[in-house]
């Protein structure tokens, strides 16, 4: 079977693939290597020209190692300018041996992935200030999540792993913050979309085990108790919480027939997560909001403010416009003060008057395709922001890295 295989990767290959790279002026450091033993070490690529960074699993394959019997535990990337006036780019990886807790999500048995909602039953937030009174609203906008999503030996428990962390470090800015002098006694958790990989996306292509390390129903059960868990995280440092959501490209149930976009998983794993709140008497002061029959977007009044929330997949590369168009037709969304939205995986920020358009960033393993297509890898984050009446939006906004 295995000659059978070779003889058709070899009739499919066009021959030798791959473009060729000008090796002078390397540093030595940079140079391709690779320093391995039974407790890991690392490999450092061979150059490529900038912009055409290769992938973990690519570079592991170049030095016949299956991706399958490591974990990457460091990335450094490092760039230099040689005598033509180009540059060359490559990568450093550090590597651990995969051990059973760390191959949970690539491995597909039911036991394995059953670890990460083990982990995350288990998982509780260490103890902050509690002085939960004020007229600010303390937001956090874990967006494109995109449970299930699986890049090269990144997947799922890597993203559960940094929303985690992003939620504690997220809990900590909320302490310091109140120690500065803030009144803050509202937690926003703003949800702008793409909370699953789904299976509609790209034509359905999502569906594979390339590109997703969950079934579908796996990843709205991961989503729904990873967003309880963010919750509860609050909800003891909150007299009120809000959890805004609206539904992105990634969340469409079908695209087979014209469904309302307002019916979409995300709103499906809130929903969830809300019957759970409403049965809980120390969850009682957290309220969700979603948007009407037929809307893909919403308007909140948070604290004396109106908070628009829209995915970003329907305004194109000019938000402006979209954003003159609502404010012309007079929608609730037109008429917000703040705008969130997602979907193209990278912090923007823009003053649009005397209001505000903020571009979260995404908490997911990355995008081969992207990087492949445009030469640029997104940089992961948390948004959180400080809003209310009496409150500069732009004053307290940060980016916290996970």
């Amino acid at each position: 079977m295995s000659d059978l295989s070779d003889a058709l990767d070899d009739l499919v290959s066009p021959g030798v693939t791959g473009s060729d790279v000008r090796a002078g002026g390397t540093p030595e450091r940079w140079r391709p290597q690779v320093d391995l033993g039974d407790d890991g070490g690392f490999v450092v690529s061979t150059p490529t020209p900038l912009g055409n960074s290769k992938s973990a699993e690519e570079i592991l394959r170049e030095f016949d190692l299956d991706p399958a019997d490591w974990r990457v535990t460091h990335v450094r990337q490092g760039k230099w300018q040689i005598h033509d006036g180009s540059w060359l780019e490559t990568k450093r990886i550090n590597l651990a041996p995969v051990t059973q807790a760390a191959a949970a999500i690539e491995d597909k048995s039911a036991q394995d992935k059953q670890q990460i909602l083990d982990d995350l039953k288990e998982w509780k937030p260490k103890r902050h200030s509690k002085n939960i009174y004020g007229p600010g609203a303390f937001l956090v906008a874990p967006s494109d999540q995109q449970i299930g999503k699986k890049q090269g030996v990144a997947g799922t428990q890597q993203t559960v792993q940094r929303i985690l962390d992003g939620t504690e470090a997220a809990l900590q800015r909320l302490t310091l913050l109140r120690e500065a002098g803030l009144g803050i006694g509202t937690v926003v958790i703003a949800l702008p979309g793409d909370h699953v990989e789904g299976n509609t996306s790209q034509g359905g292509k999502l569906q594979g085990l390339a590109s997703s390390d969950l079934g579908l129903t796996e990843q709205v059960r991961v989503a729904r108790r990873l967003l309880l868990a963010q919750i509860k995280g609050f909800a003891p440092h909150a007299e009120r919480i809000i959890v805004p959501v609206v539904n992105g490209n990634h969340d469409e149930v079908t695209r087979q027939v014209m469904a309302d976009p307002a019916d979409g998983w995300n709103v499906e794993i809130a929903s969830a997560v809300q019957d759970i709140c409403a049965e809980v008497p120390d969850l009682g002061h957290v309220e969700f909001r979603y948007p009407e029959k037929g809307h893909q977007t919403l308007s909140v009044e948070v604290n004396g403010i109106m908070l628009g929330l829209f995915h970003g997949h329907q305004t194109g590369p000019d938000v402006t416009k979209y954003l003159s168009a609502q404010a012309a037709g007079r929608t609730a969304l037109g008429g917000a003060d703040i705008w969130i939205s997602g979907h193209y995986h990278n912090f923007k920020t823009m003053d649009i008057g005397d209001r505000l358009w903020i571009q979260a960033p995404t908490v997911d393993p990355g995008s081969d395709w992207f990087r492949d297509r445009n030469g640029m890898v997104s940089n992961p984050g948390l948004l959180t922001m400080v809003i209310g009446k009496d409150f500069d939006p732009r004053e307290w906004l940060g980016v916290l890295p996970v």
